[in-house]
């Protein structure tokens, strides 16, 4: 027990390594027009500080131990690794199979190391390396669902805001810019659909029309409830229907799915505080009444 312990401690620290650093999604206007008066050699620098410790030192051991193995690259679905907030253009299969591979060797070793200590946890070496070997992968895919939860929770505020702005006359194009501006510069922690919202507008800007541009936001967060959202506002524009009733009802609708969210979550509470107190009541069950009483009823039906 207490080496598989030690071996998810190990492959957890290497996966908060690669992921766990967190970055803001994008450079601020501020930083963006200073940006603009760097020179080659200082925009290098730049770019150079901005990198994690992974990339910098982490990365480039990992990829040439990929080259050198000449591992196979893995099958990875860009949208997934979008979802999960890592940019595929960095992160291709190659290195997710050193990853993996990496880990799995690094949770065996750890293991090793505690069962020279004690040899009974020898036996969870295989358990320890395949768990190291998926763990990457999981780990993907709890930081996906992660932004999507997140995504999910920002959504009834950005309707209700967007419906504020709309019912002031401002267009919806100039509604999202400065709900994606302030949104991702006032919060301690990265806005994350405001982000999203900002690089569709960037797309936009660049000369997709506004349908595509949110169209493909929707498959970048992957959230159902953006994408219906999303869809009944292109509806309503190109229909020419009015917006601001349109808006009130996907605020409904979002807000009820977000109480319907936390009703289950609530629910799940009493199932999971059942298995706490089963867990700690029922051993002591088991030793002070079940075992003497069984124990008595030997004793008396044998002499």
């Amino acid at each position: 027990m207490l080496g598989a312990l030690a071996a998810s401690l190990a492959t957890f620290s290497l996966l908060y390594g690669v992921f766990g650093i967190r970055r803001r999604l994008g450079i601020s206007d501020r930083e963006l027009v200073r940006v603009s008066t760097m020179s080659p050699l200082e925009y290098r620098s730049y770019q150079e500080h901005r990198r994690s410790v992974y990339e910098r030192w982490l990365r480039p051991l990992v990829m040439l131990w990929g080259h050198r193995l000449r591992l196979r690259p893995m099958r990875v679905d860009r949208l997934f690794l979008i979802q999960a907030g890592v940019d595929p253009e960095r992160f291709d299969g190659l290195e997710l199979r050193a990853l993996k591979v990496g880990s799995s060797l690094l949770a065996g070793a750890a293991l090793f190391v505690v069962g020279l200590g004690a040899p009974s946890s020898l036996v969870l070496l295989p358990l320890a390396a395949w768990s190291g070997y998926v763990a990457p992968t999981w780990f993907l895919a709890a930081r996906r669902r992660a932004r999507q939860d997140q995504i999910r929770r920002e959504l009834p505020d950005l309707v209700g805001v967007l419906r504020s702005f709309i019912t002031a006359g401002v267009p919806m194009e100039r509604a999202l810019h400065l709900i994606s501006s302030q949104s991702a510069e006032s919060h301690l922690e990265p806005n994350l659909l405001a982000g999203e919202i900002k690089v569709a507008l960037g797309r936009y800007g660049l000369g997709a029309t506004i349908e595509q541009a949110l169209d493909e936001l929707t498959q970048r967060v992957g959230v159902d409830e953006a994408t219906l959202f999303i869809g009944a506002l292109m509806q309503g524009k190109r229909l020419g229907t009015g917006m601001e009733q349109l808006l009130r009802d996907q605020e409904l609708l979002v807000r009820m799915g977000q109480r319907n969210r936390a009703t289950a979550e609530a629910s799940r509470v009493n199932t999971k505080l059942m298995g706490v107190l089963a867990a700690v009541y029922l051993p002591e069950f088991v030793v002070l009444i079940m075992i003497p009483l069984f124990w008595g009823i030997i004793r008396r039906a044998f002499g």
